[in-house]
């Protein structure tokens, strides 16, 4: 068969595609700093998944475009329309029934999903890199634990259902209990320390403005007296919206595939630990982590995130001037009038990032040029030179919890902060984070639920001293 100058420009063409995505590599620092795999030593898995994803596609486009004429071509694109109309199907009723045959651990709902209803997942987490590929210097972490998750009619993590409750507890997996035990969640913690009776409306993903829609229902069916909400700065107020909207059917269908999650697992386990130890250019950046504090026999270690140190690098006023404020005020807003309409009263918890609580800790000795490069992996603007930039970064760390507590004062909601309690815990040796990964460890969640239980002390102390001073003046009267 001969070939044409335009059917070799094409074979040229696909080579040249082909050769490019393999040669080109991910950044594996980058990957390295965030704890994502890397495959064959330099390719993400979405890199590599076009990698894969493209040579059958190739292939058949050769195949389709080197026929020596119009009929011979139709004769071929016939052969691989059938052959698709045998194994899509085929792969389609394989995926129905592996879904059929597998326990999530989670339900797709209206508005993002929650867990089963009346079931005991029982779990296990160990505190160290999920990727093989990771820091120079890589230190133990928290440790190992095995934890079970009970929930309830609604599918919510609470171990009894009560047609009533005092509190309401609603936030992402800060509130739902990460990687702990039941009882060690902090709105467990709360309920046992105040006697009062706690919903758990936690759940892992939630965005502000599913805690609304949550409250709305099932929370204030609950007739709750108070609503604690937990706001974490680390993605609620990126992820803030105006509507609680459900992921594209799309998305729900390729995430939760058993085919695509496993196909996933196999290259992470076999291709993970090829070319992990080879040298890279620029790992050097992350030399300094995991942070290490405090010095002496109580060290404890902490990583971090170059996304959520770039989104700290934002001044008060930019932020109040953001759309993230103004979709997570809206979104507080409503919540205060539904409470105030159902006789309930709001009161907001702050959840702070690692780097918020452990980076003013270290400040004197953290390297500058590092830490800019660090984060420069994931901002999305040009960052000044490395002293600026530390320097205007440790000023903006409590940017965003100040116009949260402003806001709430002014508006008169409650406010509790987790900062300093959470600070004083890593002062002190204890290990409120663990070292790999954005959570709370149970001592985190016991700090959380003994800080919002002193706030509920001291409130209670000012509301009693209130009465006995307006008891004496009508007394005196």
């Amino acid at each position: 068969m001969k070939i044409t100058k335009g059917q070799w420009l094409f074979v040229l063409g696909v080579f040249v595609v082909n050769a490019v995505i393999w040669i080109v590599p991910s950044d594996v620092v980058e990957l390295v700093a965030r704890d994502r795999p890397t495959l064959l030593g330099c390719y993400s898995r979405e890199h590599f998944a076009w990698i894969i994803g493209l040579i059958p596609v190739s292939a058949v486009a050769l195949y389709l475009h080197l026929s020596p004429g119009s009929a011979v071509k139709k004769m071929k694109a016939f052969r691989v329309a059938a052959i698709l109309l045998v194994l899509v199907p085929s792969v389609l009723a394989i995926d129905v029934y592996l879904r059929l045959t597998t326990d999530y651990h989670y339900v797709l709902g209206d508005l993002a999903y929650r867990r089963p209803t009346h079931t005991v997942l029982t779990d296990v987490y160990e505190d160290k890199p999920q990727a093989i590929r990771t820091y120079p210097h890589a230190p133990p972490g928290f440790g190992k634990a095995t934890f079970r998750i009970t929930t309830d009619s609604r599918g919510y993590r609470n171990s009894v259902d009560l047609d009533q409750y005092d509190v309401l507890a609603l936030g992402d997996s800060f509130t739902e209990g990460s990687k702990v035990q039941d009882d060690e969640a902090w709105p467990a913690q709360f309920a046992r320390l105040s006697g009062l009776s706690v919903c758990n409306l936690g759940m892992s993903g939630y965005a502000p403005q599913h805690c609304l829609a949550v409250l709305k229902y099932p929370g204030l069916s609950l007739k709750p007296k108070y609503v604690l909400c937990l706001f974490f700065e680390g993605n609620d107020f990126r992820a803030a919206g105006k509507t609680a909207k459900a992921p594209s059917q799309w998305s729900r269908y390729f995430k939760r595939s058993p085919i695509v999650q496993a196909i996933d697992e196999s290259l992470i386990e076999h291709l993970g630990p090829i070319g992990a130890q080879r040298d890279v250019e620029g790992l050097d950046m992350l030399s300094w982590l995991p942070i290490a504090f405090p010095p002496g026999p109580a060290v404890r270690y902490y990583t971090l995130e170059p996304g959520v140190l770039a989104e700290h690098f934002i001044s008060r006023s930019d932020f109040e001037k953001s759309k993230y404020w103004d979709r997570t005020r809206y979104n507080l807003e409503r919540m205060r009038e539904l409470c105030r309409e159902a006789g309930a009263e709001l009161i907001v918890v702050y959840a702070p990032t690692k780097e918020h609580v452990v980076l003013p800790l270290v400040s004197d000795s953290l390297p500058a040029e590092k830490v800019r490069a660090f984060a420069a992996l994931r901002a999305k603007e040009e960052l000044p030179e490395p002293q600026t930039f530390l320097k205007e970064l440790l000023a903006d760390l409590p940017a965003k919890e100040a116009v949260l507590s402003d806001w709430c004062r002014n508006v008169g909601t409650p406010f509790v902060s987790l900062t300093e309690p959470l600070r004083d815990a890593v002062r002190s040796g204890r290990q409120p984070y663990y070292t790999y990964n954005e959570h709370w460890s149970p001592i985190g969640q016991k700090v959380a639920a003994e800080t919002v239980y002193r706030f509920w002390i001291d409130r209670a102390a000012r509301s009693d001293a209130g009465l006995t001073a307006g008891s004496r003046a009508s007394d005196d009267s």
